[in-house]
C-alpha cells in the first residue's frame, strides 16, 4: 500500500522493483510506439506518468508489485478481449505483470483508441 506519492520520476523509478521498473520502462516505449503523438508526462500530485494525445487519455501507475496502465475514458472503450479492470464511472486500467504484456496487439488497440476517444458531453443540472 503506498502511503505518499512520489514527487519526481526518479523517485518513482527508485522506490520500484527491479521487475517493475522493467515494466514500466517497457510500458513507456510501447506507449509512445502505439501512439506516437503522445506525450509523457509526470504528474506529481497522483504519482503517475500521464500522457497526452492532445487531450490526457492515459496513465501508468506503478506500485511495488505492479504496473497499472490506465485510460481516463476506459469506461467507454470498445473491449472485445475483456482486459480492462474497474468499476468506476469513468476510468479503467490493465494491470501489467510483465513487460510483454504492454506489447500485446490488444493493448496497443485500447492505447490508440484511448488517444482519439471523446466522451459525450454530460448534461448538467441546473440550479
Amino acid at each position: 500500500m503506498i502511503t505518499y506519492y512520489p514527487k519526481t520520476l526518479e523517485e518513482l523509478l527508485a522506490r520500484c522493483s527491479s521487475r517493475t521498473r522493467t515494466i514500466l520502462q517497457a510500458s513507456r516505449k510501447s506507449i509512445v510506439k502505439a501512439v506516437p503523438a503522445a506525450v509523457e508526462r509526470f504528474r506529481s500530485g497522483w504519482g503517475l506518468l500521464g500522457y497526452n494525445a492532445p487531450s490526457y487519455f492515459a496513465f501508468l501507475f506503478a506500485d511495488e508489485n505492479d504496473v497499472r496502465l490506465g485510460f481516463e475514458w476506459g469506461v467507454g472503450l470498445t473491449d472485445p478481449m475483456g482486459l480492462l479492470e474497474g468499476s468506476g464511472r469513468r476510468v479503467r486500467h490493465i494491470t501489467l505483470r510483465s513487460a510483454s504484456d504492454i506489447t500485446r496487439p490488444e493493448v496497443a488497440a485500447l492505447l490508440q483508441d484511448a488517444a482519439v476517444f471523446k466522451p459525450r458531453p454530460v448534461a448538467r443540472k441546473r440550479r
